[in-house]
């Protein structure tokens, strides 16, 4: 009896490990759509590919909270290096005209990403009327050339 009760206790920490697995794996991910400590919805992603061609290096992505207020994001697959830069732009588009561009540097962002960094977003606009759309972009410079190194935006989104 009290073997099947070691092999049922054993049984049981199994499962919880198999379960317990994949949720820490998936709080060590990258998550998207950060802004702060939360995260929203993704609404628009585009890949961030080198200029020469080749793989994606991040992805670009429009955000959206519970409130339809939006904002640019974007996350690299590795630190910029020393002698790199990348920043993030939204457009908010009224009616399809072009009224607003902001970035990570512009107030209420975290900053443009420098060395060592691999996101960041840029402040929050309402999104609230039907008549609102949004795009982002994110550029990756070399800042001993200031060369453009790659780049990637999304669609139109709402």
């Amino acid at each position: 009896m009290l073997k099947k009760v070691i092999a049922a206790l054993g049984l049981a920490g199994a499962a919880l490990v198999s379960v317990a697995l994949p949720a820490s794996a998936q709080t060590q991910a990258a998550p998207n759509c950060q802004f702060g400590s939360s995260y929203g919805v993704v609404e628009g992603s585009a890949p961030v590919t080198p200029i020469t061609g080749g793989a994606a290096v991040g992805s670009a992505q429009v955000c959206r909270d519970s409130n339809y207020d939006y904002w640019g994001f974007a996350i690299y697959s590795s630190p910029m290096t020393v002698s790199q830069w990348a920043q993030v732009y939204l457009n908010r588009y009224r009616d399809g005209i072009l009224v607003d561009t902001i970035t990570c540097d512009t107030p209420g962002g975290n900053d443009r990403i420098g060395p060592g960094q691999t996101r960041c977003w840029t402040p929050k606009l309402t999104g609230l009327s039907g008549r609102w759309t949004f795009q982002t972009y994110s550029e990756k410079y070399s800042s001993h050339t200031g060369s453009l190194l790659a780049a990637g935006h999304t669609a139109i989104v709402r």
